[in-house]
């Protein structure tokens, strides 16, 4: 009924709901078409818009940094003057891929497809609907190892996209070539993946803005800019420029666009907010792989060198029988980092307290947000920088928001102590 209020002609029901649904509508003159699963029916239709618009098709899975590297290729592809055409948000199921699909305008020439999974198969799914032209791994971490259960497994799950271009006679992309990438890729895929590693990127400068990258191009050394810290930024930022180039766009598009690109919200954006804080806005969802990741980008950029670094982690979420010794793991490896604070918020998150017992630097497990915050508050001070990071589940944004907008800190800046 919703579906004809709103103006639709035609409803897609299955067979075996077909006489409720023509209960519900009575007379509603709303055609009906009967098929057996819909899902089905509605990817087949997706993957139909997909061959009759015949655009160049790039897939992009991994188990950290499929939507920054989304943006990134986005960025990059647009410069080339040509229709563009993404997944929104978080559109990478079995239901936001053929949304995409079928979204995209006549005049998309490239069009990028983020693709999730939760288990072995689905990424399979997703490329037999979209038919990359191009696929890009961006690492293999542990992100859903409590639903596949071993890093083995998740990176057969991911490979299940180069799997799919060795049907189509794909490129393949990897900006973390590991061992477990390799063998799992081995597998499915004789062609050539071009890796980061291979293309000895190099970091030659970094400052307040963004970090400069350089690798060779035909021989010829080619410098990048990207507005963003950290190594494994870098190695997105790679991919964007490695799937441009392969793709067949001017060294001087892949630069214009890259430089376009700005961190997304809850993803690594900086906030300089008005009371003196810079703040490090990762909320949007934390593994054991990305917090490395996002605690190494404050240590290493010379934008946050002379300022007192707060960490503020909650829980990762979907790592199962893994959860307790992954956040023990996570606390023994900050133990020896360079942070001026440590604070955790909830429970499971209290064990990365616990691994980092013995650092140099002061630890504080928060029972919630709430005891997070007024920690915080009589500690903080202008010119501190925090970082902070949690599952989406945690909510830190919330965090993150309350800190943007307290009107000032004017704790004295303390000195560090032993860990407790």
């Amino acid at each position: 009924m919703e579906a004809a209020k709103r103006g639709a002609s035609l409803a897609i029901v299955e067979k075996s709901q077909i006489e409720a649904v023509r209960q519900e509508i009575g007379s509603t003159a709303l055609a009906l078409l009967a098929v057996p699963d819909t899902l089905q029916f509605y990817q087949a239709i997706a993957l139909h818009a997909r061959r009759r618009h015949k655009p160049f098709v790039i897939g992009i899975t991994g188990s950290s940094g499929k939507t920054t590297t989304k943006e990134m290729v986005g960025c990059v592809f647009s410069a080339s003057g040509k229709g563009v055409h993404k997944s929104l948000a978080n559109q990478n199921n079995e239901i936001g891929v053929p949304l995409t699909i079928l979204s995209m305008p006549e005049e998309t020439s490239y069009l990028i497809l983020e693709m999730g999974m939760r288990g072995l198969g689905q990424i399979d799914e997703l490329a037999r609907v979209g038919e990359p032209d191009l696929g890009i791994i961006t690492g293999v971490g542990t992100t859903h190892i409590e639903l596949l259960g071993s890093k083995e497994n998740i990176a057969r799950a991911k490979c299940e996209l180069y799997a799919n271009l060795e049907k189509r006679g794909g490129i393949a992309i990897c900006g973390e070539l590991s061992d477990l990438v390799r063998n799992a890729c081995t597998e499915v895929f004789s062609g050539r993946v071009y890796d980061f590693d291979s293309d000895k990127v190099e970091i030659t400068a970094v400052t307040s803005s963004g970090t400069e990258f350089s690798l060779k191009i035909n021989d010829h050394s080619e410098r990048f800019f990207v507005k963003a810290h950290g190594s494994y930024l870098v190695r997105d930022a790679w991919c964007a420029v490695k799937a441009g180039i392969l793709a067949g766009l001017s060294v001087a598009q892949i630069k214009e666009g890259l430089a376009c690109w700005s961190t997304v919200e809850g993803r690594g954006n900086i906030i300089e907010a008005a009371n003196g804080l810079t703040i490090v806005d990762e909320s949007y969802n934390a593994n054991p792989d990305s917090v490395r990741c996002a605690v190494d980008a404050i240590l290493t950029s010379s934008n946050f060198q002379n300022k007192r670094k707060f960490v503020v982690l909650a829980k990762m979420a979907e790592l199962g029988d893994y959860t307790d010794p992954l956040h023990l793991e996570l606390g023994q490896w900050l133990r020896d980092k360079a942070v001026d604070f440590l604070f955790t918020v909830g429970a499971e998150a209290s064990l990365i307290a616990k691994g980092a017992n013995g650092s140099s630097f002061k630890i504080f497990a928060c029972a919630d947000k709430a005891e997070a915050f007024d920690r915080l508050r009589s500690l903080l001070a202008p010119g501190d920088c925090v970082m902070i990071k949690g599952s989406h589940s945690t909510n830190l944004d919330e965090l993150v928001l309350k800190l943007n907008e307290t009107g000032s800190f004017s704790a004295e800046k303390t000195v560090v102590g032993d860990g407790s």
